[in-house]
């Protein structure tokens, strides 16, 4: 098969070649390509050198034709700009592909001939690497440039920022991010730009980590600008100082100082940078907020986001090296395994390296099925790096942390922390909820929550948050280690989770649970498997506190009762449910919540106590009935109430149990069940308590001018309008509407004209419009709220969509670069 060689050889130096024939190159260009003709030769040249017999056939790669279709859609895009051909690809292509197909086809003869012990070609990994590149690192070593993916946007933000010529003050750029997310990539990146080399005549780089010294910091920084000299080594730590700041002055500086931990490490060295009004810049990488605003406080931190599903895909797929042999099953495979990796480089990378030159299907499929667990099989690639974040965390931030390692993702893990007596309480005087809210947040600012789970908290429509899987990882791993608090607790819950996740995808829904060494158990999540009924054996878990579950058909029993620490019951059922009486004798009971239907609640014969329900603060979903009626004048300190049933008279009226009396209340969801063949109108009666914060209507069938009542609402920051909660054409908003809205969506409703202004939305942050298919078009002033960051649109009209392009063109002219258009992005559900 040596003549199989032989022509894949020719031919892959004939594409090189092809490539060189184009006369207008950049140097560099030219030199990579030439870099690429040198090592085929080379390559070559060792196999001619060696008699071989191949023991496998090279034929398939012999008709592949990807290194052809990169070579000729390259020279397209040179020849005659952007392609059309370009339209289904994430990236368009470049010289990095070729090299990359070239080390793959380089490898499969290699492997071909590696059959023969006899064989000897003297050829090492190195030797059969393409990567062209290669540059001084920060640390002053050759090394090869990274796979870059995604970021382009931001890493073109910051070289403006760094290069900037208008800004002359000594300017602080901060990258803030979790550990893995590629703070250092990003970084490395823009310091090695040739424009960023050019434009500063110094440059130097210092990794700062958790515990460093400041004088070999100082002389890092120092031996970028001048020679020192042994005696310089020995001074002490102001002086070295004082010789960096002379150093730099007068002369156009960037300065890096990668993984900054504190707000100390900063102040020890912002002395020794003069500010000559030049274009010097500092660039630092850090996982926390906190230190980029002190260090840049009238400055934006990039907070570095996750890569999206396609940016994680091409990762996946350069790093594990499979260009041109991606069949469809793989395809989708590998589209499974890096959409489990939540947009993280580093996970990304980590499992890529498990998948590497392995292209066998139920080999992939084996990974997919369980990314996490082969990501734990690597962990020295990561874990010490990670580790970090939980060392530099106080105290009393451990548990929560360690909490998401234990619990599923996206439950109220505010509600979890309390119920575990995670949270107590502090000096402030605050609720529980709102202090577990402020730790939440701090874990945000510190790169170990992922922030954009968070919006929909802060706009007081979930309360759940989310974790990487790396993250998720660590904190596994850091239970039995580091809190002993989990190794008791922890086992028995997840034993639990673990049998039931087994009985469910067997598909047996008729479950006996055995409760005898549990009943210390104080959280128990069900949720995840269908039983036939309410489980009468969960009552011996007297000790409960948490309990979500969902069941086919039935009710609780009325003995649901003995769950006298029961502070979170959460239920679903395909059917209505009934709750019990004796339900409202848990008087620790705080949160009340049925996920679906028209529920009823008993109410009657409960006794006459006036702080029988004095702890309740969430009560959903529940039908507006007299017993609910009467419940909820007892409930002073309701602070979220979901309302599911019958809310229309037959004269149709919206008519709905009196509210006003409930002055905590901030979350309220009104969902008639009741079809209507007319547009109803409010009631006299119907008044909201100041307090409101979060309203959702659907199905309420109300005419646009009934729309004043919900616009004057004072506090009044989440409106979400859906299903026809407001029928007719025309919505025109009333002036000085809506003084506190931040979040506005409107969803499945047929208006068709909307007027209204920057005016009646002073503060509005973020608009959704999903499935009005008949809205001509957006607001045209609204892209002059100044606090507006994104408009979503999805299931809408071409007419509405290009307003929002309009809006965006005309806000990008302006200057305005933060306000962002989704057009047609996934749905959420409701």
């Amino acid at each position: 098969m040596a003549f199989q060689v032989d022509l894949l050889f020719h031919d892959m130096i004939q594409q090189v070649n092809r490539l060189l024939e184009y006369p207008k190159w950049l140097s560099v260009e030219r030199s990579q390509i030439s870099f690429y003709s040198i090592k085929l030769t080379s390559i070559y040249m060792a196999f001619q050198t060696r008699p071989m017999k191949c023991q496998d056939n090279l034929s398939e790669l012999l008709v592949d034709t990807t290194l052809h279709i990169l070579v000729r859609r390259i020279l397209d895009s040179k020849n005659l700009g952007t392609s059309g051909e370009f339209s289904n690809l994430i990236d368009p292509p470049d010289l990095t592909l070729i090299g990359m197909r070239l080390a793959f086809e380089v490898q499969v003869i290699y492997k071909a001939f590696m059959q023969d012990s006899s064989l000897d070609l003297s050829l090492q990994d190195k030797d059969l690497n393409f990567t062209f590149g290669p540059y001084m690192n920060p640390d002053g070593d050759m090394k090869f440039q990274e796979v870059f993916i995604g970021f382009k946007s931001e890493a073109s933000g910051l070289l403006q920022q760094l290069a900037s010529i208008t800004k002359k003050k000594l300017e602080v750029i901060s990258v803030v991010g979790m550990a893995g997310l590629g703070k250092t990539t990003l970084a490395t990146r823009l310091y090695n730009d040739p424009y960023v080399m050019h434009y500063f005549y110094i440059r130097a780089w210092v990794t700062c980590s958790q515990v460093y010294r400041k004088k070999d910091l100082l002389l890092s920084i120092l031996r970028s600008v001048s020679d020192i000299t042994d005696d310089i080594c020995e001074m002490d730590d102001n002086v070295v100082a004082h010789h960096l700041y002379r150093a730099l002055m007068g002369r156009r500086y960037l300065i890096v100082i990668d993984d900054i931990w504190s707000n100390e490490a900063w102040d020890d060295f912002k002395r020794c940078f003069p500010d000559d009004n030049n274009g010097s810049k500092i660039m630092m990488t850090t996982r926390l907020k906190d230190v980029a605003l002190h260090a840049q406080p009238e400055g934006n931190p990039l907070c570095l986001r996750f890569l999206t599903e396609e940016e994680s895909f091409d990762l996946l797929r350069r790093k594990a090296f499979i260009w041109g042999i991606f069949s469809g099953n793989l395809s989708l495979i590998g589209k499974s395994i890096s959409s489990k990796c939540r947009g993280l480089p580093l996970a990304i990378v980590v499992i890529a390296g498990i998948l590497k030159n392995k292209y066998q299907v139920d080999w992939w499929e084996q990974v997919a099925e369980s990314v996490s667990s082969y990501i734990l099989s690597d962990e020295k690639q990561y874990m010490d790096t990670l580790a970090l974040s939980y060392n530099h965390l106080p105290q009393h931030l451990r548990p929560l942390f360690l909490s998401f390692g234990a619990f599923p993702e996206d439950h109220d893990i505010i509600w979890l922390w309390i119920t575990e007596g995670f949270i107590l309480p502090d000096s402030t005087r605050k609720s529980l909820e709102d202090v577990a809210e402020h730790y939440l947040m701090d874990l945000v600012s510190r790169s170990l929550v992922v922030a954009e789970k968070l919006r929909k908290r802060i706009f007081h429509l979930i309360s759940t948050s989310t974790i990487n899987i790396l993250i998720h990882v660590l904190a596994v791993q850091q239970i039995p280690l580091k809190n002993p608090i989990f190794v008791s607790a922890l086992p028995m819950h997840q034993t639990v989770l673990a049998i039931l996740s087994e009985v469910s995808q067997s598909n047996h829904v008729d479950v006996s649970i055995t409760c005898d060494t549990s009943k210390l158990m104080r959280t128990l999540d069900l949720s995840s498997i269908e039983l036939l009924v309410f489980p009468t054996e969960l009552l011996q878990l007297v000790q409960l506190r948490y309990l979500e579950l969902q069941f086919r058909t039935g009710n609780p029993p009325e003995s649901i009762s003995h769950l006298k620490e029961l502070q979170t019951l959460i239920m679903s059922s395909r059917m209505h449910i009934v709750v019990p009486n004796n339900t409202w004798k848990m008087k620790h009971l705080k949160h009340f919540c049925i996920k679906s239907g028209v529920n009823l609640v008993n109410f009657s014969s409960v006794d006459d106590n006036s702080s029988l329900l004095e702890h309740l603060q969430t009560m959903s979903l529940v039908s507006p009935t007299r017993s609910c009626r009467h419940m909820l004048a007892r409930t002073y300190n309701l602070q979220k109430l979901g309302l599911c049933g019958p809310m229309t008279t037959a004269s149709g009226d919206l008519k709905f149990p009196d509210i006003c009396h409930l002055k905590q209340l901030t979350t309220l969801k009104l969902l008639n069940t009741i079809p209507l063949c007319k547009v109803a109108r409010l009631s006299d009666s119907f008044l909201f308590p100041e307090t409101l914060k979060s309203l959702s209507l659907s199905n309420t069938y109300l005419g646009w001018k009934e729309a004043w009542a919900f616009e004057m609402i004072p506090n009044l920051e989440v409106l979400k309008l859906k299903f026809h909660a407001f029928v007719g054409n025309d919505w025109e908003t009333r002036p000085e509407a809506f003084p506190h809205l931040k979040f506005l969506r409107l969803d499945e409703l047929d208006i068709v004209t909307w007027t209204a202004s920057r005016n009646h939305f002073p503060v509005l942050q973020r608009l959704q419009v999903w499935r009005c298919s008949y809205l001509m078009e957006i607001p045209e002033d609204f892209g002059n709220i100044c606090t507006l960051e994104w408009i979503e649109l999805s299931g809408c009209s071409d007419a509405a969509a290009d307003s929002a392009r309009d809006i965006m063109k005309e806000q990008g002219s302006n200057g305005n670069d933060w306000l962002k258009i989704r057009l047609n992005p996934g749905l959420t559900p409701s």
